[in-house]
């Protein structure tokens, strides 16, 4: 009797293994068709069988995680992130998960939402380097430094070969202050890979924050021996030259940088400046009207066309444009701040210094009327002689000014004191006759 029993468990567990079995394989099977779906592009078939499977039965991460992966890969990111999020309540340590609901989120520029699956993903295995520079990434979509500065350091400390790793941890390393040791990662970098373009400038950015400006040209122009002409170290080159007064040196790389067709109105100006030191007015003429015509506001293109102008012995052409750059270099609320500093003056009782504010107000704009209103007020009241005040109320009317509500009511007042004030010092001529 003991043997039938057990014959029978046996033949039971046989059964149920073997159901087992076919239930894994049928699930592996189902899962391979979704993988051959998603591999040929057939993504609205394999999306189709994923949500008439989880129709069944909603308890499957992975059913949930592969429709997130094929909603972005269809840039269906909003639908996405709700799967994965279905996916991550199901099975939140999964590490597949936790990277592909992170970087749904940052496609929709949610980087503040990618962030705290990062660092999940990150705490799982702090030593696995794309969890690393994922979660590095992450932090610096938000402006942030100081923290992927230090898990970078520690990341170094474990692989110092690792060419994103040493091109991240130096950028961190110069927005945190660390500059020589940023300097000593990107030369590093260089000798990696010398065919990242962007290392060369953000290495000269940095000798640039050291005053080390002869260093900055040596890696632009190394730069130059593996990207010969590039646009954006032509530029940068010609901005040290420049700015070091080497008007010579400058022009070479200015001119190819021109003769790639941009026509940025700082390079126009500042080839054209090289020019006018080197003598060569007229090729400095036809730049710096171009840049002048581009940005007209700019004063020390005026300044500059009109040196040309004095070298070339056409003075009126050169006083036309001197006298136009006097007028640009004054920012034209310079006026109304030296005004309002003069209303603040005569609120706190200080009259002279009121008096000297507004008259600087009015020599920076002669078309503010209303400036010789104010110090015709402000004599009249701190000051016993009205002669002055009188004065100023006379240049008030005589000035030109709109027809509008504001100034006719000025007007009527500054009409009604002078008349006042007029009477006022006849009555006290002829107190004084008296006597």
């Amino acid at each position: 009797m003991a043997k039938v029993t057990g014959y029978k468990s046996f033949k039971e567990m046989t059964k149920i293994l073997l159901v087992s079995i076919l239930s894994l394989l049928s699930y592996i099977s189902f899962a391979q068709e979704i993988d051959l779906l998603i591999l040929n592009n057939e993504y609205d078939k394999a999306l189709q069988i994923i949500d008439s499977e989880l129709a069944k039965n909603e308890a499957q991460s992975t059913l949930f995680l592969k429709k997130g992966i094929i909603q972005q890969k269809k840039f269906d990111f909003t639908g996405a992130v709700k799967s994965l999020e279905k996916a991550y309540q199901l099975d939140s340590i999964n590490p597949t998960i936790l990277s592909e609901i992170a970087d749904a989120n940052s496609s929709l520029g949610n980087y503040k939402g990618a962030l705290p699956y990062l660092k999940k993903l990150y705490k799982s295995d702090t030593t696995n380097t794309v969890n690393v520079l994922k979660l590095v990434r992450g932090l610096l979509n938000l402006r942030t430094y100081k923290e992927p500065y230090e898990i970078l350091k520690s990341a170094y400390q474990h692989d110092t070969t690792n060419l994103i790793i040493n091109k991240q941890l130096a950028l961190c390393a110069t927005r945190t202050g660390h500059n020589d040791f940023s300097i000593s990662l990107y030369r590093k970098v260089i000798n990696q890979n010398p065919t990242d373009l962007a290392n060369y400038t953000n290495l000269a950015s940095v000798y640039q924050t050291k005053v080390q400006d002869t260093l900055a040209i040596e890696t632009l122009e190394k730069g130059l021996e593996v990207f010969p002409d590039d646009p954006i170290l032509l530029n940068r080159l010609g901005e040290f030259e420049y700015h070091l007064q080497k008007y010579a040196k400058a022009i070479v790389p200015y001119e190819k940088y021109l003769a790639k067709g941009d026509s940025s109105p700082d390079v126009l100006k500042n080839l054209g400046i090289c020019y006018y030191f080197e003598k060569r007015e007229k090729e400095g003429l036809y730049l710096l009207e171009k840049s002048f015509l581009l940005n007209p506001d700019f004063p020390i293109v005026s300044l500059y066309i009109g040196l040309c102008y004095k070298n070339l012995k056409q003075f009126d052409r050169s006083i036309e444009y001197m006298n136009f750059a006097a007028k640009a270099a004054i920012p034209y609320y310079l006026s109304d701040i030296y005004y309002n500093l003069g209303i603040v003056y005569g609120l706190h009782r200080e009259f002279k210094p009121s008096i000297e504010a507004f008259k600087k107000a009015y020599q920076l704009d002669t078309t503010k009327c209303s400036v010789l209103f104010e110090i015709a007020t402000t004599y009249e009241e701190f000051q016993k002689d009205k002669t002055l005040a009188i004065r100023y109320y006379n240049a008030y009317l005589k000035a030109k000014k709109e027809d509008n509500p504001y100034f006719r009511k000025l007007t009527e007042y500054a009409i009604s004191r002078k008349k006042q004030l007029n009477q006022a010092k006849l009555h006290e001529v002829k107190k004084e006759e008296k006597h």
